[in-house]
């Protein structure tokens, strides 16, 4: 399944639970005990050898999206005044 497939599913799902406060709090309990290894995960920073502190995973994916050239920069008024603050 896709995330929008999956996205659909749970909403549809949850819509069924809304009206029983009882299963309503099952679903959260549930939901938290599924995140809490994730979000303990995100809390340990790893720090290199050099006592840097390591970017997140997420983060390395997504360096080196934003280069930008001046041409650019002087091409386009609204990343100009955004790079210029």
């Amino acid at each position: 399944m896709t995330a929008l497939q999956l996205n659909s599913e749970l909403f549809r799902e949850l819509n069924i639970i809304v009206t029983d406060e009882g299963m309503m709090e099952k679903a959260i309990i549930a939901l938290r005990r599924i995140t809490k290894p994730r979000v303990k995960e995100s809390k340990t920073k790893a720090i290199d050898k050099n006592g840097v502190v390591e970017l997140p995973e997420s983060f390395k994916r997504l360096r080196g999206m934003g280069h930008f050239t001046q041409e650019d920069i002087d091409n386009d008024e609204r990343l100009a005044y955004i790079l210029s603050k």
